[in-house]
């Protein structure tokens, strides 16, 4: 499947900090500029989308790893082809472990601390049908997450919610110079994403 829109690459934009944020994608975060060279193309909203997502984590009860396996709950909820196949390389080595726990049709709450299930079947609301959300689940989550970290999750979980939409509608594929497949194909099966 072909890309809608093209990337503008590290070093192409007129914009020295959009170029850096290009670099830092491919280079730190994702080892793969794609995505944030998608958003490149309107570069005061990028930046800002971008300090946003770099905001993340605040909260105590909130980790990176915590936040990376919501990410991946949701882009399987979502079939995201490219947010299920890279990874937020800070913690891949930390999450790799519980990854398929979450990338399968159902959450494998076996393979996870409780306040991960609950945070990963958040996200899995939330990209479904938020109305799901009953007062009960939300006494749990309240359970272990103090105010701030639950919003902090739900801002987190909305946000990747419509970035992976963003994402889908430009069917974006990951660039051959990162280490990830490409030629990705929409809709992302749970087969893909254990093959790579």
């Amino acid at each position: 499947m072909t890309e809608r829109i093209p990337i503008v690459e590290p070093g192409e934009s007129a914009d020295e900090a959009v170029n850096e944020l290009l670099h830092e994608a491919a280079d730190e975060w994702y080892e793969d500029a794609a995505f944030f060279g998608a958003m490149a193309h309107q570069p005061t909203i990028f930046k800002h989308l971008a300090d946003a997502l770099g905001s993340f984590p605040q909260s105590e009860a909130i980790t990176p790893a915590l936040l990376e396996l919501v990410r991946l709950r949701i882009a399987a909820c979502h079939e995201c082809a490219y947010c299920g196949t890279v990874r937020t390389t800070a913690v891949q080595d930390e999450v790799a472990p519980k990854e398929a726990a979450v990338l399968d049709d159902e959450i494998d709450a076996t393979a996870l601390e409780h306040r991960e299930v609950l945070a990963v079947r958040l996200g899995e609301f939330l990209s479904t049908d938020p109305h799901r959300i009953t007062d009960a689940f939300f006494e749990d989550l309240e359970s272990e997450f103090s105010t701030e970290a639950l919003v902090e999750l739900l801002l987190f979980c909305s946000l990747e919610v419509g970035l992976d939409r963003f994402t889908i509608a430009l069917t974006l594929d990951t660039t051959p110079e990162s280490p990830y497949p490409t030629g990705l194909e929409y809709p992302l099966s749970t087969s893909d994403t254990q093959d790579r």
